[in-house]
């Protein structure tokens, strides 16, 4: 299993390390990478300019055939905007929001993310 993500304070990368999976960062300048591997997105929650991004990822060459669901990283202040990128994604491509923490998360995120990721039959972490 592989984690794209894209981090622009370092949350999101801090998140990531600790999940022990595998993963790619996104360029926020140059998203076309190819991947063809089942992988999660990991958004922050800036602005629209991140679902943009994102999306070009997503609709790049075949990578949407391998896209499995999204996770966001956010501040609970910002009420219904939470998370509202990841959200968004999952609108869109019609793929499962499997979990939401708040800026890089704390260890209990990391154990309930692995939880989540294996109840939605995505990969089998230990």
């Amino acid at each position: 299993m592989l984690i794209v993500y894209l981090s622009l304070t370092g949350n999101v990368r801090n998140f990531v390390r600790r999940t022990g999976f595998d993963s790619f960062e996104l360029s926020y300048t140059n998203p076309l990478s190819e991947i063809n591997e089942d992988f999660i997105v990991i958004a922050p929650s800036y602005d629209d300019d991140i679902t943009e991004i994102i999306s070009s990822f997503i609709d790049y060459k075949n990578n949407q055939d391998y896209l499995k669901g999204f996770v966001g990283s956010g501040s609970l202040n910002y009420d219904d905007k939470y998370c509202f990128n990841a959200k968004d994604l999952s609108l869109k491509y019609r793929k499962p929001l499997i979990f939401t923490f708040e800026f890089s998360g704390t260890d209990n995120d990391v154990i309930n993310f692995k939880k989540e990721v294996n109840e939605f039959g995505i990969a089998s972490v230990k």
